[in-house]
């Protein structure tokens, strides 16, 4: 069957005034805090299964320095009234919290629970220096948790400059890695979304929050007047390699018609099949069309290379040819 999730994520834009002349905001963090529920609420009203909120947020605009004050235990006051938004709405919640236990402060990722329940935390693996001299303390391992909605990995800003935590998270089964960053990220997120098979969804401090898809593609971004944006993810949707099916393409369009969506990836040589039809699963059309999926077409490769690998290898020039100087 599908699995449709609707996805929410938010960018609160905090670098200037909303309203002309556009000065450069140095906003209050109740005042940020509050516009981070108010996004809560317009992500439910849109029907998300899922919103994120970005790094830290009701300390976006604010110097290092800040960091102390804005810390507070993991259950503290802003973790209740973030999960009783969660509750209110009965949707999945990503945020950005300075979290404090005993002398340590940490930079952290929560996700809340539609019940408003904390499923897991994750700190910073990777902060600034600038961080580190404001009294932050690196975490230490990537987090990947089991939700109703599908496994979601947690990464941070800086995180982005580590490949080996992200492989982490791949190797969890993430299927939604949700990055909350102070700034957009760029070209990066979208190569970890194709090197890992992820729907990576970002969250900012500053304009451009995205969703990408598996392929790398930005499926939609919010902007210096949209600080919400929505996007529906099959996460059951097929994804298949051109060797020996792109002839397969038309037939699956053929006989199932309006019931799927098919995309194709002229560059990559893959394509994709969405079911349309609530009574329709992935797994039936691949039995019936005798379709390899791309994880399994590529364990195939792999399985095979080995096995080559267990000939004597080729080596030139040979023993008995005079190599030319």
């Amino acid at each position: 069957m599908t699995k449709i999730v609707r996805i929410a994520t938010t960018s609160i834009a905090t670098l200037e005034d909303f309203a002309p002349p556009y000065n450069l905001s140095h906003p209050d963090p109740k005042v940020t805090f509050a516009r981070g529920l108010a996004l809560i609420d317009a992500a439910a009203a849109t029907g998300a299964h899922l919103v994120c909120l970005p790094e830290t947020f009701m300390a976006a605009g604010l110097p290092a320095s800040r960091i102390p004050e804005l810390a507070e235990p993991i259950n503290g006051a802003s973790f209740q009234a973030l999960s009783e938004r969660a509750r209110r709405h009965g949707i999945h919640v990503v945020a950005g919290l300075f979290v404090r236990s005993g002398a340590r402060v940490e930079n952290h990722a929560v996700l809340i629970d539609g019940n408003g329940l904390l499923v897991g935390s994750y700190s910073k693996k990777h902060p600034t220096e600038g961080e580190i001299d404001g009294g932050i303390t690196p975490g230490s391992q990537a987090a990947v948790f089991q939700t109703s909605i599908g496994r979601i990995g947690l990464s941070i800003c800086f995180d982005l400059n580590w490949a080996d935590l992200w492989q982490d998270m791949a190797d969890q089964g993430a299927e939604i890695v949700c990055w909350i960053s102070a700034y957009e990220g760029g070209f990066p997120l979208q190569a970890y979304a194709w090197l890992h098979r992820l729907t990576v969804v970002s969250s900012v401090q500053s304009y451009h929050a995205k969703i990408i898809d598996r392929t790398g593609r930005i499926l939609t971004e919010t902007s210096r007047w949209g600080r919400l944006t929505t996007w529906d993810i099959d996460l059951h949707k097929g994804w298949f390699h051109t060797d020996g099916q792109g002839e397969k393409i038309v037939a699956v369009q053929t006989r199932y018609g309006s019931r799927v969506r098919v995309e194709t990836f002229g560059q990559e040589h893959m394509f994709s099949i969405e079911s349309r039809d609530s009574t329709l699963d992935i797994a039936e059309i691949v039995d019936a069309l005798k379709l390899v999926s791309y994880e399994d077409y590529i364990a195939r490769c792999t399985a095979a290379q080995g096995n080559g690998r267990t000939h004597p290898p080729l080596v030139y020039p040979r023993s008995s040819e005079t190599s030319v100087s």
